[in-house]
């Protein structure tokens, strides 16, 4: 069976920019730049597709090692593709409305309708000839989920980091209005932001008195992996008197309670003083 290193050099090209495309979605949220609200939804469904998918790459292993039976393993593909597809149309629905899961929908449809006739050819192809299609089922699926667990940690932490840092020119003239009026201010609603985070998942920072200090915090993009299901905010406080809530009835107790619940489970140090981040389930 020979193979024409062209062809073998192509494919090792598809497969490369391939796998860089779904990193570079991975990783979207936690980059510098303006804040995109398809950002975390994106991420989100590509690293769904390196865990859901990894039935792919054993069909596509099966397919390697028996390359005879190509047309039972490429059906096998494309049924376990459809389930794939129908976790990522559920993801886009949920995360973002339903045109995003119908879109998403569609973009699988068209894709089953332009491989039907490979399909078709594939039949009556000779069982010499190499496939290169079990090889992106193998690869890029299980790359996908490689790429996202190397890069949780250092991503989230560069991009809170970020974030925190371009904080420091909000909270210079959040001090400075208290150096002039003896107070912090009572509500930095607006309708522009005019202080941005600069990571493309972080919409904004959020200013929130506390009796004499205030608040400021955002919240901070994660990796689906990284405590499945968890969100985190990242909240600044002058006097380390950290305050943030998860549900706005909380912050309306009886007069019996002082201080309400605040409905995180786990906190930790950012490295940034005053700054600490916060964990949600």
């Amino acid at each position: 069976m020979k193979v024409a290193r062209g062809e073998i050099a192509k494919h090792i090209v598809l497969i490369a920019g391939t796998t860089t495309l779904l990193v570079l979605c991975i990783i979207y949220p936690f980059i510098s730049g303006g804040y995109d609200r398809l950002a975390g939804p994106l991420s989100t469904m590509t690293q769904v597709f390196g865990i859901v998918g990894l039935p792919l790459a054993l069909v596509g292993l099966l397919w390697f090692v028996m390359p005879r039976r190509r047309f039972v393993f490429a059906i096998a593909s494309m049924v376990v593709g459809t389930f794939v597809a129908v976790i990522l149309v559920l993801f886009a629905t949920l995360s973002v409305g339903n045109a995003f899961g119908i879109l998403t929908l569609a973009v699988w449809v068209y894709i089953v309708i332009q491989r039907i006739p490979k399909l078709k050819h594939l039949k009556n192809e000779d069982a010499d000839d190499f496939n290169f299609a079990p090889l992106y089922l193998i690869t890029l699926p299980t790359l996908t989920l490689i790429f996202q667990l190397i890069l949780a940690t250092p991503m989230t932490r560069w991009s809170r980091s970020h974030a925190i840092s371009n904080a420091n020119e909000f909270i210079g003239d959040i001090e400075e209005y208290h150096a002039q009026h003896g107070h912090y201010p009572l509500s930095l609603q607006a309708q522009n932001k005019d202080y941005y985070p600069d990571i493309v998942g972080v919409e904004k920072y959020l200013y929130a008195p506390q009796g004499n200090v205030y608040n400021l915090s955002f919240e901070q993009p994660r990796f689906l992996l990284d405590r499945f299901g968890t969100r985190e905010w990242v909240v600044y406080n002058p006097r380390d008197e950290h305050r943030i809530y998860s549900h706005t009835a909380w912050l309306l107790p009886p007069p019996e309670q002082a201080d309400p619940s605040q409905g995180w489970y786990a906190s930790g140090d950012t490295g940034h003083l005053h700054w600490k981040y916060f964990l949600f389930d």
